[in-house]
C-alpha cells in the first residue's frame, strides 16, 4: 500500500511539475516588446512589457496596441505609459484555450499619437 501511495504521489508531483517556459523579444523604432510565456498542462501565462524607446515619455499621450499570435489576439486602448515608458499587460487561460507555441509568428502594432507601428517578435 504505501508503494503505491508513494507511485500516486510521484507520479502527480511530476505531472505538476510540467511547465515550459519561452519568451520572445523585438523592436521598431519607437517601441521594444518583450513577451514571455509560462505554460503547463493546466493554464498559460504571458506577461508582456512595452517600452517606449524615446526620450520623452510625456509626449506620447494614450497608447493603443494589439498582440497577435496564432489564432489568440489582445490588446488594449486608451492606456497611458508608466513613468519608465513601459506598458505591463498580464493575460492567463484556461485548460479550453489554444495555447501558444514556441514557433509562433508574435506580431505588435503600436498606435499612439497620430503614428502606428507594427513589428514581430522573435523567439528568444
Amino acid at each position: 500500500m504505501k508503494k503505491i501511495l508513494f507511485l500516486i504521489g510521484t507520479m502527480l508531483l511530476l505531472a505538476g511539475c510540467n511547465t515550459k517556459d519561452f519568451s520572445f523579444t523585438g523592436e521598431s523604432d519607437h517601441w521594444k516588446g518583450d513577451l514571455s510565456v509560462n505554460q503547463s498542462s493546466d493554464f498559460e501565462k504571458q506577461d508582456f512589457v512595452l517600452k517606449y524607446r524615446g526620450e520623452d515619455v510625456d509626449s506620447v499621450g494614450d497608447v493603443a496596441y494589439t498582440v497577435e499570435a496564432d489564432i489568440r489576439e489582445y490588446g488594449r486602448t486608451g492606456v497611458t505609459l508608466e513613468e519608465n515608458g513601459t506598458i505591463r499587460d498580464s493575460s492567463e487561460s484556461n485548460p479550453t484555450n489554444a495555447k501558444m507555441s514556441e514557433d509562433s509568428e508574435v506580431k505588435v502594432t503600436v498606435k499612439w499619437d497620430d503614428q502606428e507601428e507594427t513589428f514581430t517578435l522573435e523567439k528568444n
